[in-house]
């Protein structure tokens, strides 16, 4: 493959866990971000959306932090990027805004050079500097994916959900620090949790892969992570117990949140305004979306 002199790339909005798939269960959506980078003689860094006034300008941006990892792993490193980035995906709100940015730079970079790397070593590189697989690997591979650590590496199997499932977004206005809504995490779990969890998350991607939507309200309840993270989102529960009064397959914590999503295959509208109220009434404003399942990962579309 011949290096190209600039690639722009999209990548696709993710969300993680669906409920009780804490780290391994991810699904990509169709709002993306997009990241035109070529080589230069200095760095120098264009943000337009999201993160427009706040990102850094210069080689701590995310993209090109991964996309220096890549390049020096192949000999290749380069002396400055020109970096055009628009974002769509918001951040810190647990719709993989960080990962869009990691996949972004790698799956450019990649391009750029001709490294010829396939996606799951990609895959392979992105997990290692974000620290966990589960949202740069739908922002990869698309569609709903499922992780697996497996010794140095991580195995990583990639399935197309329902045709007709979309995903309801609520965005609170504020933000939700990923290192933050770790730490508030315990070390250790009860045994019964733990089976818990095992069980529902098997249900949860068997749900989704098969059709039966109807199990998903309650296969994506979870014991691992949301119940320790419910105060950093007030009303969380309420929210997710409205979408699925209003007609929710099911509803869940967003990655470490604070957005909420919810399957649905109809009634998005009435869910999306149901999870607004049931919010709002917990003193929290929020903006919600309709999105489809992005059957594709990151993609170039122009070279």
């Amino acid at each position: 493959m011949a290096p190209s002199t600039c690639v722009k790339v999209q990548v696709p909005a993710t969300t993680a866990n669906l409920g009780p798939g804490f780290d391994c269960l991810g699904m990509a959506l169709a709002l993306y971000n997009t990241v035109a980078l070529s080589p230069h003689d200095t760095t120098s860094v264009q943000i337009t959306g999201a993160g427009a006034g706040t990102l850094p300008r210069d080689r701590s941006h995310l993209v090109l932090q991964a996309a220096d990892t890549l390049a020096r792993q192949a000999g290749r490193a380069q002396q400055g990027w020109h970096l055009v980035q628009h974002n769509e995906i918001p951040l810190a709100r647990g719709l993989g805004s960080s990962s869009a940015a990691i996949v972004g730079g790698l799956v450019a970079c990649n391009e750029l050079l001709g490294l010829g790397c396939t996606r799951d070593e990609l895959l392979q590189v992105a997990a290692s500097l974000e620290g966990h697989p589960d949202n740069v690997a739908p922002a990869l591979y698309g569609g709903l994916t499922v992780c697996c650590p497996a010794g140095n590496r991580v195995d990583c199997l990639s399935f197309s959900p329902p045709a007709h499932l979309q995903v309801v977004v609520a965005i609170p206005e504020f933000e939700v620090n990923t290192e933050q809504a770790r730490r508030v995490l315990p070390e250790h779990v009860p045994h019964a949790d733990a089976v818990f969890n095992t069980s529902h998350a098997v249900m949860t991607f068997a749900s989704l892969i098969s059709g039966h939507l109807e199990l998903l309200g309650q296969a994506m309840q979870d014991r691992l992570h949301q119940p320790y993270r419910a105060h950093l989102v007030p009303g969380l529960q309420q929210a997710c117990q409205a979408a699925i009064e209003a007609g929710a397959h099911g509803a869940a914590l967003s990655g470490s949140g604070p957005t909420i999503v919810a399957f649905v295959s109809d009634n998005a509208t009435a869910v999306g305004c149901a999870m607004q109220d049931a919010l709002r009434r917990q003193g929290v404003s929020a903006t919600t979306l309709v999105l489809p399942i992005a059957a594709c990962g990151a993609q170039v579309v122009n070279s």
